[in-house]
């Protein structure tokens, strides 16, 4: 009995010591993803404030509150951490854009107004985040970095753009722009507000040039009121 009792009772420990132990492994995996969050965080409003040049890790480890120690061991050099922040930028953007493109039982023209409301949300274009999309695409040193990660997602757009604009023609028998012609024309909306949004963003509010985008759309789709 005395026997049993002995082995029940190493066998509770040894279940103890297996869930403290993969408890600790939990908290340990959830603290260096909250660290490793903040300090993209922090690098984005770095480069934001002090362009991809001046930006250091000494300063992103400053502003994300995290040992720099830790920062170095993390991320291994500056062009690292610059370029995980750009990745976590488009990987961001491809999962919003995508998420509504995939969206069931929507019709096309509830659609592309989704789109352009993400587009022009304050959690995709905002002023920090348009930052580091034009800082790597203006800086030629990282512009092979920006195309890497950036371009086949934007291809990728651009076609879904285009199957989406081609259901809206067929649907309200526009014949007079092409798909391809709407949809290029949209994205350069999209780049040269975001760029407004940036530089004058007094005026041009994020409701500003999502408003602007849909009178677009409502000048080709004439009688389609859910663009105005």
């Amino acid at each position: 009995r005395r026997q049993r009792q002995m082995c029940i009772r190493d066998r509770f420990n040894m279940m103890k010591a297996l869930v403290n132990k993969k408890t600790s492994e939990h908290r340990s995996e959830t603290e260096i993803s909250v660290n490793h969050q903040k300090l993209i965080d922090a690098t984005i409003e770095t480069i934001a404030k002090r362009g991809l040049a001046d930006t250091t890790i000494a300063h992103v480890a400053k502003r994300a509150k995290v040992s720099q120690g830790y920062a170095n061991f993390r991320f291994k050099s500056k062009d690292n951490l610059l370029i995980s922040s750009l990745q976590y930028l488009s990987d961001e953007y491809k999962k919003s854009w995508q998420k509504i493109f995939e969206e069931k039982n929507i019709d096309p023209i509830d659609r592309i107004i989704r789109i352009v409301q993400n587009d022009f949300s304050t959690k995709i274009a905002n002023i920090n985040k348009i930052s580091v999309w034009i800082a790597f695409y203006s800086e030629v040193k990282f512009r092979p970095s920006y195309l890497t990660i950036c371009q086949r997602q934007d291809e990728i757009y651009s076609q879904q753009m285009e199957k989406l604009v081609s259901e809206i023609n067929n649907i309200s028998n526009q014949k007079e722009f092409s798909p391809k012609e709407v949809s290029e024309t949209y994205h350069s909306m999209v780049d040269g507000l975001w760029q407004r949004i940036l530089f004058d963003p007094k005026i041009y509010t994020n409701e500003f040039c999502k408003n602007l985008v849909l009178k677009y759309f409502k000048s080709i789709y004439v009688n389609e009121d859910r663009f105005a």
